[in-house]
């Protein structure tokens, strides 16, 4: 039985790879791009598209594909912190992906859920904070580009044909803090989220 995968799917270099071995892995993958607008452009999921058609093409396979209006979401993050605890944003809007990302799973009937995270490659992409970003799932996260290095993870975007779609010129999430957070906390994490209601808002 062909397992199923939901895989964010953004404009970068890594989710991109990480869909890409999903596939290679033999799974039915469902993919799902997060359009942060207004705290980013719609340059971002034009790119995110592009990804999606040229994966297709690579793999000779239709991917499913689920485009969530994810800003309003993030504003209610945004206006739920204080100074103080801002640099929690990158770390909430990421649980609150995940916890959509769920929503989606289990309407799909997917077993998994894939991201391109990696170490060293984000500031706010520590172990701590993956951990407490796992905290947020139903299911299984998996991250093969864990511990691959950023020269490994252009090699393949190269040879797949992604990496020159994933530089072009776009906008970065305005939302991101000057210093973002690198250790969570879990419990902190908790009480900030629990009064931002998510809505999943489908495009």
């Amino acid at each position: 039985m062909v397992k199923k995968a939901v895989v964010l799917l953004s404009d970068g270099i890594d989710s991109p790879v990480a869909c890409h071995m999903a596939l290679e892995q033999g799974y039915e993958v469902i993919a799902v791009t997060f359009d942060n607008y207004p705290f980013s452009s719609p340059v971002n999921v034009d790119l995110a598209k592009r990804l999606l058609m040229r994966l297709a093409d690579d793999h000779d396979v239709i991917i499913k594909y689920y485009i969530v209006k994810h800003g309003k979401n993030l504003q209610r993050i945004v206006d739920a912190l204080s100074d103080r605890s801002k640099p929690y944003t990158c770390v909430l809007c990421k649980r609150a992906m995940i916890k959509l990302a769920n929503e989606i799973a289990d309407m799909e009937g997917a077993d998994v859920i894939v991201t391109g995270e990696n170490l060293g490659q984000v500031a706010s992409q520590t172990l701590d904070n993956m951990i407490v970003i796992s905290k947020a799932s139903k299911r299984h996260i998996v991250r093969p580009l864990l511990c691959m290095d950023k020269v490994e993870i252009e090699k393949i975007a190269k040879y797949i044909g992604t990496y020159e779609i994933s530089t072009e010129k776009k906008s970065e999430c305005h939302a991101v803090p000057r210093h973002p957070q690198t250790r969570a906390d879990r419990l902190m994490v908790e009480e900030l989220e629990k009064d931002i209601e998510l809505i999943m808002e489908l495009d």
